[in-house]
């Protein structure tokens, strides 16, 4: 299996939402972010957070992660990828910050897929991509410095959309159908970009055990 870095996107403006959504309060008193962290951590031998409100970092300071500010400023998640990327050496699990009910034995699965190599044993893929709601997720993917070069000459280009590298890398899109045997209502795709949009997944986070499901068996 590899060995994965837990890499959470929290640099957006968070216009819509009008306050940083990394730190929304949850119902357990937490800051979300906290809560991204703690169900993903398990699968993780490291934590990088690129965000450029040091109010994000602030509050992560007593946990082992690393903050870092995005090096590809207003580049979008795109450029928050591309900073993650050049801090590894193997796979990045990609979340974003405001992705609470995200799911530790989903992503033991997507890197179970990841680890797959061709006859000569070298490896297969480069990102790993689930489908859900009939749509490529990239904000909940897999991604392998490998993609580094690939992501980099979209952002010189000026192309700042996630999936705007795909053609460049190998991808395993992983169906819907596949996804949903690891998380039958797509729970793990719920996020929030407005404060009527939070009030509604506070409430499935309350709904919704917060203690992460041990890693799968390899």
């Amino acid at each position: 299996m590899p060995q994965p870095t837990l890499f959470i996107n929290a640099g957006g403006q968070s216009r819509r939402m009008g306050r940083p959504k990394a730190l929304l309060p949850t119902p357990q008193g937490t800051p979300l972010i906290r809560l991204v962290v703690d169900r993903l951590s398990p699968l993780a031998e490291d934590i990088v957070i690129v965000a450029n409100d040091p109010s994000i970092c602030a509050a992560m300071a007593d946990t082992s992660a690393r903050c870092l500010p995005d090096a590809y400023t207003d580049c979008g998640p795109l450029g928050g990828l591309a900073t993650a990327l050049a801090q590894v050496d193997d796979w990045l699990i990609c979340v974003g910050c405001d992705m609470p009910l995200v799911s530790a034995h989903l992503f033991g699965r997507l890197l179970q897929l990841a680890s797959e190599v061709d006859m000569d044993r070298a490896p297969r893929w480069d990102a790993v991509v689930p489908h859900a709601h009939g749509r490529a997720q990239p904000l909940h993917a897999l991604y392998h410095p490998r993609c580094l070069p690939a992501v980099l000459a979209q952002l010189e280009s000026g192309r700042r959309r996630m999936d705007s590298f795909f053609a460049q890398v190998r991808v395993l899109h992983v169906d819907e159908d596949t996804i949903r045997r690891f998380d039958p209502a797509l729970e793990s795709f719920a996020n929030a970009n407005t404060e009527e949009e939070w009030s509604e997944l506070a409430l499935r986070i309350t709904a919704s055990s917060t203690t992460p499901p041990p890693p799968p068996s390899p």
